[in-house]
């Protein structure tokens, strides 16, 4: 083998593999992706390598390298053994192992941003997803809350985008569902885009449409935006999306089903079909039926914590309570068993004006450290209604609360949250607007005041909660008609039932444990509300507002399966229902069973003798009422309850002769549901495809066309050739829990729907108006008194007036009222650029500032002009000449009579200085002084 020629310095491949043998994934933030070579060394990702140690200066053990009598093969094996030897030495630092953020090929930028941002180890839905996004796949992505899916989809974003590009177009846009959630989503694009130049803007309704018309003419990158707005500006500026190649659709469920099909139409009809698409959410079906019209291409599922649904750090308790109680159970929560104090938290400081100006603007930045108390509690309820009633009965209670709802102001849901997430209140009082995707640092409870109506509801509302690997609480508020509705969680969640006392010391974290509150607690806590309703004729207005809201809120909401309601009733008529939660202890508890069964005893209490045979004159025989009774009672037989043990009579006889007892009593209603069920047992023997809500399709293997199991019936298929349409590797509740359309079991399913799909070759449109009634084209308007359009109730548009999209569909024909032309008018701005012509310099200098940056703007002020006797506002005019010589603006900031005034020393050759430039301007000689 021939020998290796001596060198001063390695060549370029020796120094590749110095480079991928010392190469330290632990210290990659503060240096570059680069080799650079120095005199003697190299340096590559964050690892000094010094040849002359490597290479045999006699300190490292390696043999001396002088270019005699070493091949390749011993130089490379020695350079290796010395490289591991020396980098685990290095700092006291221990080489990381593969599969981090720096295996996935990421730049040296993005990998500072992510250390900054205080991510290490990717969580599993990053493993997953960030490595298919890269391949510029379709990826739909589900896990649970908390588990980082923000990040899986902006960091292969940043990675693939890089830098800002001088052509016109945005390059990705991501939809959200609520002003919240976009919002939180431009801070982590921020936070990861940290030493780049990508420009990112936020599209939300309430901001101002003329400051996001500026927005969009800097030629942004990333836009973050709700579908509303959006559409609106799309329409407004008549916006084209072929630039854009990177598409995600956050909380897709949510979006797919909140209302927002005309806008998702119009949409994804402007998107070039070369995109690509990503949808991340923690509640996905297996199936992406729903999802066809996203426009997905062969898609990639990765759908991760399916099992556990929620975080396994997450404690819950449900609490049995009436509806007239509901107020007193939530105040008796958070006084004796979260023990919030009252009053601000302590160490807050009233702001300032000049802070809460700047909250005003956008232009404030909170502290970093400040954040969520270690009492901070979300209350979740059903309506605005309920918001306000709760927030203002919990104010008069003594606490600290904040309230958001999607109605309310935008700046004024950036204060509340602010001041929730920052900890100058403990509460925060909203609807399901904040129960996607809000990431509150810390946050220790959650308080379900109206049960939600589907499984995937739930998972959203306490996965705000037991984030990042701490605990957290969440407690429910269950009242007996929302009994079903637990039911259907506790099977989603696959989790056990546990109903009072039947379990000696239940986990939280792994059952469902349902009791009651202590009543002394809740008792005293109705009496207060009871007390403030009567003194507080505003609060009462709130409460009889919100009782409204809540009869349409029962009307609307989604109903529980049937299994879930036969349940129910025996679940409610249990013991168990009215015991004391196990979260109060068993001393608690007996005192409760003590307690009750005292009350129960005393109610139940009936005396032998009525008030006509009380005191001696009842016992005497002069009594004619006592001896009326005396007689009745042995004429008559006494009446027992119901449920007494020794009533074992036979009063009647049913008609088949057989004995029935007499407390008992027919009910045709049971009858008929009895024989429904029957009759729905037959059904179930007939088809051998019946699905059942507990149980997983299973596949019988046989080689015969007609298989036959034991005591089951003939079936048909085949198991080699027969597809089914619904492969399910989940139970029928799960995929109904997860359904985008419906949520719940309202039979919106596409499986449903493609179940009792027929094909009506008779009833076609061109048979239709041949001998066929047709539908009613115009219907009765009540409200207004005429005759309307019934296409108008189909489309959504309920009489108001609308245009045709791009798409076909009809959008609000606001969307095209012509502000925008008015704003580029004003700015006195010509036509913008096309999409792939370069940007203009000067719409970027103008409008190029991002959002929650301060706009300057000039601080000139002018006083107005002198008031004219003769015009029909000279007392209005005379009045602002007042105010500005109050305030000494413009030209009286001298004083009122700023020409009267004698001047200063300053203000005289500041005048002169003003004067000489003026002639020197104007090349005119000075005048001769007269002699």
């Amino acid at each position: 083998m021939p020998r290796r020629a001596a060198s001063p310095t390695p060549s370029e491949n020796e120094v590749d593999i110095a480079g991928a043998l010392f190469n330290d994934d632990s210290d990659f933030e503060n240096n570059s992706s680069k080799h650079h070579t120095k005199k003697g060394g190299v340096t590559n990702a964050g690892l000094d390598l010094d040849f002359n140690d490597l290479l045999g200066n006699g300190d490292n053990g390696l043999p001396s390298f002088n270019g005699e009598g070493d091949d390749d093969e011993d130089f490379i094996a020695s350079l290796t053994r010395g490289a591991q030897r020396k980098s685990s030495n290095i700092q006291g630092k221990s080489v990381k192992k593969g599969g981090g953020f720096q295996a996935m090929g990421l730049n040296a930028h993005l990998l500072r941003a992510i250390t900054r941002k205080g991510f290490s180890v990717p969580t599993p839905i990053q493993r997953k997803a960030i490595p298919l996004i890269l391949e510029r796949k379709d990826v739909v992505g589900m896990a649970r809350t908390g588990s980082g899916k923000t990040a899986a989809f902006v960091i292969p974003m940043i990675e693939k985008l890089k830098s800002h590009s001088p052509r016109v177009g945005a390059r990705a846009l991501i939809m959200s569902p609520s002003r919240e959630l976009a919002l939180q989503t431009l801070k982590v694009v921020k936070e990861l885009g940290r030493g780049t130049d990508l420009k990112t803007v936020l599209l939300v309704g309430g901001d101002s449409l003329e400051e996001q018309f500026g927005m969009m003419a800097s030629n942004p990158d990333i836009i973050i935006a709700t579908p509303g707005r959006f559409l609106h500006l799309k329409v407004e500026m008549s916006l084209s999306l072929a630039s854009i190649k990177y598409v995600v659709f956050d909380e897709a469920d949510r979006l797919f089903e909140m209302g927002f099909a005309t806008e998702l139409t119009e949409i994804l009809h402007a998107l070039p079909p070369s995109r690509q698409t990503l949808l991340f959410s923690a509640t996905l079906p297996s199936s992406l039926v729903e999802f066809a019209r996203a426009g997905l291409q062969e898609p990639s599922l990765v759908r991760l914590d399916a099992e556990t649904k929620v975080s396994p750090d997450l404690e819950s308790a449900f609490f049995a309570v009436k509806g007239g109680e509901k107020e007193g159970a939530l105040l008796h929560l958070l006084h004796d068993v979260i023990k919030i104090p009252l009053g601000p938290p302590e160490g807050t400081k009233e702001e300032s004006d000049e802070v809460q100006s700047k909250k005003r603007k956008r232009e404030y930045r909170p502290n970093p450290k400040e954040k969520p108390t270690e009492y901070s509690t979300i209350v979740f309820t059903a309506t605005k209604h309920h918001v306000e009633y709760i927030a203002n009965l919990l104010k008069l209670a003594g606490f600290a609360v904040s309230y958001v709802y999607g109605s309310l102001d935008q700046t004024a849901r950036l204060i509340q949250v602010d001041n929730f997430r920052r900890g100058r209140t403990h509460i925060l009082v909203v609807t399901d607007v904040a129960a996607r995707g809000i990431d509150m640092p810390a946050l220790a409870n959650v308080i379900n005041y109206d049960f939600p109506s589907q499984p995937k509801i739930f998972v959203h509302r306490v996965g705000r909660t037991a984030r990042a690997g701490q605990r957290g609480w969440a407690y429910g508020l269950v009242r007996q008609s929302d009994l079903p509705y637990l039911l259907d969680l506790q099977l989603f969640l696959g989790r056990k039932l546990i109903v009072g006392h039947e379990q000696k010391n239940p986990s939280f974290a792994a059952d469902v444990v349902v009791g009651t509150l202590k009543r002394d607690g809740v008792d005293v806590n109705i009496e207060w509300v009871e007390k403030t309703l009567k003194e507080s004729a505003d609060l009462k207005a709130l409460k009889g507002v919100a009782a409204k809201a809540e009869k349409l809120y029962m009307k609307t909401r989604n109903s529980a399966s049937s299994q879930s309601a036969k349940r129910a009733r025996e679940v409610a008529q249990s013991r168990g229902w009215t015991q004391l939660h196990p979260l109060f202890g068993e001393e608690a508890a007996e005192a409760q069973a003590a307690r009750d069964d005292l009350l129960n005893r005393i109610n139940r209490f009936k005396p032998q003798e009525t008030i006509f045979e009380l005191g001696p004159k009842g016992k005497s025989s002069r009594n004619k009422a006592a001896e009326v009774v005396r007689n009745m009672r042995s004429r008559f037989k006494e009446r027992k309850a119901p449920g007494d043990e020794d009533d074992e009579d036979v009063d009647m006889e049913d008609v088949d002769g057989e004995a029935k007892p007499a407390g008992e009593e027919t009910n045709a209603f049971e009858d008929f549901e009895d024989e429904e069920e029957a009759e729905g047992q037959e059904e179930e023997q007939e088809d051998p495809y019946a699905d059942d809500s507990d149980s997983e399709m299973e596949v019988t293997v046989s080689s015969s066309m007609h298989s036959k199991k034991k005591g089951g019936p003939v079936s048909f298929a085949d198991p080699e050739i027969f597809m089914s349409y619904t492969p399910r590797t989940t139970s029928l509740a799960e995929e109904k829990a997860y359904g985008v359309h419906s949520g719940g079991y309202s039979g919106n399913s596409f499986v449903e729907a493609a179940r009792d799909a027929t094909m009506d070759l008779t009833n076609d449109e061109s048979a239709k108006g041949f001998g066929l009634p047709t539908k009613a084209k115009m219907r009765w308007d009540k409200r207004h008194s005429k005759y309307v359009a019934v296409a108008n109730d189909e489309d959504g548009s309920k009489g108001a007036k609308m245009i045709r999209g791009e798409s076909g569909v009809k959008i609000a024909a606001s969307f095209k009222s012509g502000r925008f032309d008015r704003w580029r008018k004003d700015n006195r701005l010509g036509k913008l650029p096309t999409v792939g012509e370069t940007e203009k310099s000067q719409l970027i200098r103008n409008f190029g500032a991002q959002p929650g940056q301060p706009r300057y703007k000039h601080k000139m002020e002018k006083a107005p002009k002198d008031a004219d006797k003769f015009r029909d506002d000279y007392h209005v005019r005379k009045k602002r000449v007042a105010e500005a010589k109050e305030k000494r603006i413009g030209k009286y900031k001298d004083g009122e009579g700023s020409k009267r005034e004698l001047k200063t020393a300053t203000d005289i050759r500041k005048a002169r200085a003003i004067a000489e430039k003026k002639r020197e301007k104007n090349a005119r000689p000075a005048k001769r002084q007269k002699r």
